[in-house]
């Protein structure tokens, strides 16, 4: 298990070298916090309206989040699914290299999400409590395309690691 500081300080350096998740259709980076107090589902909704205020500005009439629910689920649930799909984007375009098709500057990118995922995979599992948290659209009518995402875990020190961020879903 990982101190706070220590966790903290390794998901921020995973961060430099790529920040997108792969489901959003916009630039979401993940932010690092920390907190003294375990995450209710109230201080996770709390924290979701923020960021969607934020994300839309000022307006008028003001932003109002809609009716909004807490998926969870579990690391392995989150990251497997996304890294078997970022190798299976490296082996696709791996054989366009080996076929002349494309160069190999093409695997970069793919290569950089699936190291990503799996560091952040695998900084999260070195703590407590480990979970991941979807904020989602309650109400299947409304036309929300903002979805929150909460990754936890709790130090050795007893303080909750957060990586947050919006996510666009259209």
């Amino acid at each position: 298990m990982l101190t706070a500081s220590l966790a903290a300080k390794l998901i921020r350096q995973i961060l430099v070298d790529y920040n997108f998740w792969p489901t959003s259709e916009s630039d979401s980076p993940l932010r690092i916090t920390r907190s003294t107090t375990v995450l209710t589902d109230a201080a996770i909704l709390s924290r979701d309206a923020s960021m969607r205020r934020a994300a839309v500005g000022d307006i008028t009439p003001p932003y109002k989040a809609p009716n909004r629910r807490i998926e969870y689920k579990t690391l392995d649930q989150t990251f497997k699914p996304l890294v078997a799909s970022a190798l299976l984007t490296v082996q696709t375009i791996a054989q366009s290299v080996q076929d002349g098709t494309n160069g190999l500057e093409m695997l970069e990118i793919p290569i950089e999400q699936s190291e990503f995922l799996v560091q952040l995979y695998s900084a999260f599992k070195q703590l407590a409590n480990h979970q991941v948290c979807y904020v989602i659209d309650g109400d299947a009518d409304s036309s929300d395309v903002y979805t929150g995402l909460f990754i936890t875990g709790e130090s050795i020190d007893g303080q909750v690691i957060i990586a947050q961020t919006l996510l666009i879903q259209t």
